[in-house]
């Protein structure tokens, strides 16, 4: 039986995206014997270059881009125009990237009736108007909730299943998680934030996590999976710094970020008490969404779970004794590279 031959176009060739074009490359023989597979990437394009050939690059070819940009260096000399309308029928378009910069090329992909794989949460988490004509059936999103945790397609079945999902808590953020330890732990916010920052947990600019939006949008997502007509300024937010503080600059930020150590520990000593541990939780259900630092007992699904990793919680009508729980690592550009592959492999076989 003929390989089945499946076009792929990859948006971002940053630390995800080249994770993904190893993957690919070093998964030729099992796609190929189990799933009667062969991606053909014709497409890699970066912010500043691109490359495309519509019969696809050799695998030299593609890890020899990956060098190219590990060194930082640019995909080619020019970037070269090219269009939507001009990718091969079926391509799948995959967007590694952090941007909403890469909207228009989606939206375009999915007016023509191409299939499109998001790591990216932007255009998920954007204007409901993104979210509409983005979630279908000819798009996969597992990676923006988790890196490769199957919380998506676990929610997914779940509303295929016919069960009732009544609330959805969850430990969305590693880097957050981290810092909760350390207060709980007695730390001074401002060294945990930056001993996060040296260990490489935060973004750059450590803001881009305390501000809660990543956990917000990755709780809005799933928000929207279950009905929510939900913006992400509906969704109530805790930050873990005042918003003064934005005008600071990185470096500014983070010699003042110790003046908030005395109310971050009278916070977590609030939510403590009585023998609780501290998470910072996505709350979704009964139509809102919350997330922020609250109290868990230390026995809870949430109390239990490794401060580093993430975990999931689903509180439904089957499962209401015991809710249904996904936990593991939540973070990381092999891992998230590794669950977007197995999107590719799953949206390239439904269709075919």
């Amino acid at each position: 039986m003929a390989l089945l031959d499946q076009p792929v176009l990859i948006l971002g060739v940053g630390g995800v995206g080249r994770a993904l074009v190893r993957h690919i490359v070093a998964a030729r023989a099992r796609h190929a014997a189990r799933n009667r597979l062969r991606l053909r990437v014709v497409g890699l394009v970066d912010s500043r270059s691109a490359v495309l050939d519509q019969q696809g690059f050799s695998d030299e070819a593609l890890l020899a881009f990956v060098a190219c940009k590990e060194q930082g260096l640019p995909l080619a000399s020019e970037n070269p125009h090219w269009r939507v309308a001009d990718l091969p029928a079926r391509t799948i378009v995959v967007d590694t990237t952090a941007s909403e910069a890469t909207v228009p090329i989606l939206l375009e992909a999915k007016a023509r009736g191409l299939g499109v794989v998001l790591a990216n949460k932007l255009p998920l988490a954007g204007p409901l108007a993104w979210w509409d004509a983005l979630a279908d059936e000819r798009s996969r999103w597992e990676t923006t909730c988790g890196a490769a945790l199957p919380v998506i397609s676990t929610l997914d079945t779940l509303l295929n299943s016919g069960d009732d999902v009544l609330r959805i808590e969850g430990a969305l953020s590693g880097t957050l998680g981290f810092l909760a330890a350390q207060l709980e732990q007695g730390a001074p916010f401002g060294a945990a934030v930056r001993e996060a920052k040296t260990k490489g947990y935060t973004e750059p600019d450590p803001r881009q996590d305390l501000s809660g939006l990543d956990a917000a949008r990755k709780a809005l997502i799933l928000a929207r999976m279950l009905g929510y007509r939900l913006e992400l300024r509906d969704v109530a937010v805790e930050a873990l710094y005042p918003a003064e503080m934005d005008a600071l600059s990185v470096e500014q930020f983070l010699d003042a970020v110790d003046t908030l150590d005395e109310p971050m520990r009278a916070r977590a000593a609030a939510l403590t008490r009585e023998g609780q541990t501290l998470r910072y939780v996505a709350t979704i259900g009964d139509g809102c969404v919350r997330v922020g630092l609250v109290g868990v007992s230390r026995e809870s699904t949430l109390g239990r779970v490794h401060t580093s990793d993430s975990v999931v919680v689903f509180h439904t009508r089957d499962f209401s004794d015991n809710p249904l729980t996904i936990s593991g690592r939540g973070a990381g550009q092999a891992v998230t590279a590794s669950g977007v592959l197995g999107d590719i492999v799953s949206l390239a076989q439904a269709l075919c």
